[in-house]
């Protein structure tokens, strides 16, 4: 497997480069001006490069992880994760992967203590004393360790832990997210994730209502942020605005389908019921069972589930996702920020158990 990950990574490189050299050769025309080729030919050649290097990186990196296979439960201080999960710990401090696993390591200095990591970015090869960089994706080719040498951050996926010293646990920067609170734990599970952002720096606004255009860009970035060509899925959704890519990506999987007459109403509240029916749909277009089934008639509000959502609020509520609030469901109210946080919290809890 190893030298399939080394294989599958340097041949890309390679073959981007004798790519380039060969337009370069190829052309005879001396009307094509320096200035043109360097001006806006390069920088769209490397544009270009950059995003069908990611692409065949990321089958690359999937087919690692197929073929490592994940682990059926986690023990002895392992996690076992689907998608990344944040960690961080200071100089010394460890994160062992299985072979298979990945790693972003997103700040901070470390290096390779033992094993072997494939660098999917550079498409280079870290063996043991290889210093790893900011922001690019690593597989573990081997069983590997990797020893932070400052305060250091990072994404995990597959099979990890962190060394017996502990993950430091930073402090949320949001002064309306007080330590303690029952959200806090969910505020802090979105931000690390990279699913959330807050209003500012010292801002997150829990109590704050969740919106359509919020809701598909929440989603979109849980499945990692895949590329998307515009095209107009609903006519009050153009190209260009922070909602789009998510909103589009959402529709095209089935996930949304509007609110009638062509429209979307990104900038709507979004309510229980509608969320219970994107997670839902996520989960089936995600390849997941969502066998779950709770009993709407155990709440006085019940009857109130609209028809189409009747069978994704029930789902919801047999998966523990959705609770109730007062021992209602509320289903046609408004859901807050910190609400939303709670509940993709457990989704992304109950899509690793599948």
């Amino acid at each position: 497997m190893k030298k399939k990950l080394l294989a599958g990574a340097l041949a890309l490189t390679l073959l981007l480069g004798c790519a380039t050299v060969g337009w370069a050769g190829s052309q005879s025309d001396p009307l094509i001006s320096l200035s043109y080729l360097t001006g806006t030919w390069l920088p769209s050649l490397r544009a270009g490069t950059k995003q069908r290097a990611a692409q065949k990186t990321q089958g690359i990196y999937s087919a690692a992880l197929s073929q490592a296979g994940r682990p059926a439960a986690a023990g002895d201080g392992w996690m076992v994760s689907s998608g990344f999960a944040a960690g961080s710990g200071g100089s010394g401090d460890t994160v062992s992967l299985t072979i298979g696993s990945g790693l972003i390591w997103t700040s901070g200095s470390g290096a390779v203590s033992s094993g072997l990591l494939v660098d999917a970015t550079a498409g280079a090869e870290l063996a043991p004393g290889g210093a790893l960089t900011a922001g690019h994706r690593y597989l573990a080719a081997a069983d590997t360790v990797v020893t932070a040498s400052s305060q250091s951050a990072w994404m995990a996926e597959g099979k990890w832990r962190t060394g017996t010293s502990g993950t430091v646990v930073v402090p949320l920067p949001f002064t309306d997210v007080p330590q303690g609170w029952w959200y806090y734990e969910d505020v802090r599970f979105v931000v690390e994730r990279g699913l959330f952002q807050g209003l500012s720096a010292t801002q997150f606004n829990p109590e704050g209502p969740m919106e359509r255009g919020m809701m598909t860009t929440v989603l979109h970035r849980l499945a990692g942020s895949p590329a998307v060509s515009y095209s107009q899925a609903f006519s009050d959704v153009p190209d260009g605005l922070w909602y789009t890519a998510g909103t589009i990506w959402c529709a095209g999987r089935k996930i949304v389908n509007g609110m009638g007459n062509g429209l979307f109403d990104p900038g709507g509240k979004v309510t229980r019921q509608q969320i219970a029916v994107m997670l839902h749909n996520y989960a089936v277009q995600m390849g997941c069972a969502a066998r779950e089934r709770g009993d709407l008639s155990a709440f006085p509000d019940g009857g109130a589930v609209a028809p189409w959502a009747q069978e994704a609020v029930a789902w919801a509520v047999g998966a523990k996702l959705m609770n109730g609030s007062e021992g209602k469901l509320l289903p046609e109210n408004s859901a807050t920020r910190a609400q939303v946080a709670a509940m993709l919290h457990r989704f992304s809890d109950w899509l690793d158990t599948q």
